[in-house]
């Protein structure tokens, strides 16, 4: 892992001993509007031992100035220029010390008790990583709900199945084996790092019981194609069947081509009726 300096100390208490520590990362950058309600959800959090480490990459908008207001959430953070997405999530698993590792990004937030069921997730089923379900929203206004993949096994040598990242926490000895993230993927690099953990032969499990709150608007949900021809580039260098993988890629394409249309023309409302409907068809 790369060496990265600059961090803050914050003014985080210690985290309660005897309990396996979380070291929880949020990467932000220019989220003045949104932070606030992020930090909150850190705040809330009902398991005891956390690390929380915010990774700003230069914000010019007040977002550093909220930070400072809320050192006492906490415990190390830095605010300077970086390589993108991947490079701010890999500056925050080089200082964490944590044996699991999370993150909440800068337009989101947390349920209470997340921190806890991703824990307990990991101790009881003795899986290298957890993940669950994720809840969108626009505008603050709930539209609907992601379910994770239980079988993400069967679909993740050609495609990227639905493992819903920001819901997901790993074992630190996940990274130290298969590494971090990949700075040259800059919308997807959670995806490629996932086709690593699982060719390292890392097993994952699902959990409903994990939910997470996403907001419509992020990097990846901005540019969806590029996604997924990062998806499709990331497969074929760990030698998926290239056919396979750029055909499924086109129809993720046109998928996203009409559902962006949708989305921008009518309410919220409507378009998450939209989604539930095209659901109960597609299955």
């Amino acid at each position: 892992m790369t060496e990265h300096f600059g961090f803050t100390p914050g003014r985080r208490p210690p985290p309660e001993a005897g309990r396996p520590l979380y070291t929880l990362i949020t990467i932000v950058r220019n989220a003045a509007a949104t932070i606030e309600s992020t930090l909150r959800s850190v705040s809330r959090q009902t398991y005891p031992a956390i690390e929380y480490i915010v990774v700003d990459a230069g914000s010019t908008d007040g977002t550093v100035d909220i930070l400072r207001r809320h050192e006492h959430l906490i415990s190390h953070w830095c605010s300077e220029p970086d390589q993108g997405h991947a490079d701010g999530q890999n500056k925050g698993v080089a200082i964490g010390q944590g044996t699991f590792i999370g993150f909440v990004y800068a337009d989101d937030w947390l349920p209470d008790d997340f921190v806890e069921r991703a824990v307990g997730a990991l101790t009881e089923s003795g899986a290298d990583f957890v993940f669950g379900d994720m809840a969108y929203y626009m505008d603050e206004e709930y539209l609907f709900t992601i379910h994770g993949d239980p079988d993400y096994r069967k679909r993740i040598t050609y495609r990227a199945p639905v493992m819903n990242y920001p819901t997901l926490t790993a074992c630190r000895r996940v990274f130290e084996t298969a590494g971090v993230f990949n700075p040259a993927y800059k919308v997807a690099p959670d995806y490629e790092w996932l086709f690593r953990v699982h060719h390292a032969g890392f097993n994952g499990k699902h959990d409903p019981a994990i939910r997470y709150h996403f907001a419509l608007g992020g990097n990846s949900s901005q540019h969806a194609t590029r996604c997924v021809l990062e998806v499709a580039r990331a497969l074929c260098r760990l030698g998926a069947n290239p056919l396979r993988v750029w055909g499924y890629a086109a129809v993720r394409i046109a998928f996203y081509a009409v559902d962006e249309r949708i989305r921008r023309s009518v309410s919220p409302a409507v378009y998450a009726r939209v989604r539930a409907v095209r659901k109960a068809i597609s299955g």
